[in-house]
């Protein structure tokens, strides 16, 4: 790969003071929204990531990266042997962590592996845990639950800055179950607008009269079976006047067990995957309605914003979202679509079977006129990098003063 970082003396390669970037997966759009968010700040950014085979499996980051080894989602306990490895990587490339200016971390597995990446390289770089979901793990009963949040409260204990993605996260897990009480920021799941900006908010639909049918899009992460069972109720209540529309990567529902449901049903298709953010107008231009329900997910399911809420809301979609649920709570303060009560299904059928066109017109409209920034990242990525560098809390014992991060070209300067 040609942006792989394969010497063992890496001195020569990257310069002094980069951000080091710790991830689960360099093929995730995810991954590549927060890199891309760092690159466009003028970071050096060099990361280290596995790679999952699931989708995009193709892709290799334009930016500095070293590859760790493959990983399955949600498999932690089979991840130990591949991070035994991840660490002899870092060993390898210990100049590098210790010439870092700073070490982010996504999601509790790779904080803790960065974590002991510290030690191994005895870097004194300051780290920053990114959480953008709860693990279901975290919040059951019994040992397994305990020994987790014991090993999180020791990642929380040693960065720096904790930053989310959904303000539940802080006021429901971290503060009351994780009595954590330091520096956070809360950085929504916006793509940078530099990437968005690039794609035309207006997007033309049509609805046909005099008996509109409607189109309900589900889009990215295909993995709540519970959703799956509620669309697949209102298209067999409703066939004539509601379409579901899915696009995306099915990863825990499966997708033989998907197309068992679909091929039963004509108003009901599934169109296969798609490339991030660029196909975004195709996707959206095609249905009235964006899904934005998970229910498998226990806890996080109530605490989480999804990235599709951003994203269809940036083009003036509608969302769908459960009333009681945080993604609920942000689509009726915003104005952002419906909510809807439990009995769900049936809360829908009523909602779609009396739904008009003007009824609509007035919903998207109202989208539409919402300021870009609701949905896209206009400094969100800045301000982060701000307080990571000039934030108040105390830096961990022997960690040092942190200083501003530098830009690749003042990187560059600093190594001649």
């Amino acid at each position: 790969m040609d942006n792989a970082i394969t010497s063992t003396d890496d001195r020569e390669k990257v310069p002094p003071g980069c951000l080091i970037y710790v991830t689960p997966d360099c093929t995730d759009s995810a991954v590549q929204k927060r890199a891309r968010g760092f690159l466009n700040e003028g970071v050096a950014l060099v990361s280290f990531s596995f790679r999952r085979t699931r989708y995009n499996e193709e892709f290799v980051p334009d930016w500095p990266n070293i590859e760790l080894g493959k990983t399955t989602e949600r498999k932690l306990l089979k991840r130990i042997s591949v991070f035994l490895q991840a660490l002899r990587i870092f060993h390898r490339h210990r100049h590098m962590w210790r010439s870092a200016a700073l070490i982010y971390a996504r999601n509790l597995d790779l904080a803790l592996l960065a974590m002991f990446g510290k030690m191994v390289t005895r870097s004194r770089a300051p780290l920053v845990y990114e959480a953008l979901d709860i693990h279901p793990a975290l919040t059951v009963r019994g040992i397994r639950g305990t020994l987790l949040r014991w090993l999180e409260r020791r990642v929380l204990a040693r960065c720096h800055l904790l930053v989310v993605s959904s303000p539940a996260f802080l006021r429901n897990y971290f503060q009351p179950m994780q009595r954590y009480n330091g520096q956070s920021f809360l950085l929504e799941n916006k793509w940078p607008s530099q990437q968005m900006s690039q794609l035309p908010r207006q997007i033309p639909y049509t609805i046909t009269e005099p008996e509109p049918q409607w189109t309900i899009g589900w889009f990215g992460n295909i993995r709540c079976a519970k959703s799956l069972e509620i669309l697949t109720e209102l298209a067999d209540a409703l066939p004539d006047r509601v379409r579901i529309y899915l696009r995306g990567w099915v990863s825990l529902l499966g997708e033989q067990k998907l197309m068992d449901v679909i091929c039963q049903r004509d108003n009901m298709v599934y169109d296969g995957q798609y490339v991030a953010p660029t196909e975004f107008p195709d996707i959206y231009s095609k249905v009235h309605f964006n899904w934005c329900v998970d229910l498998d997910d226990g806890d996080n399911s109530l605490w989480l914003i999804p990235n599709r809420l951003y994203e269809g809301g940036y083009f003036g979609i509608p969302a769908l979202a459960i009333a009681a649920h945080e993604t609920g709570r942000v689509v009726r303060q915003r104005g952002l679509g419906l909510t809807l009560e439990s009995p769900v299904a049936d809360h829908l059928k009523s909602l779609f079977a009396k739904m008009t066109s003007d009824d609509y017109a007035v919903m998207r409209r109202g989208i539409e006129s919402l300021p870009e920034s609701c949905f896209v990242d206009h400094g969100d990525i800045a301000r982060l990098l701000d307080m990571a560098s000039f934030g108040e809390t105390h830096p961990p014992a022997g960690s040092g003063q942190l200083e501003s991060l530098p830009t690749a070209d003042q990187a560059r300067q600093m190594q001649k």
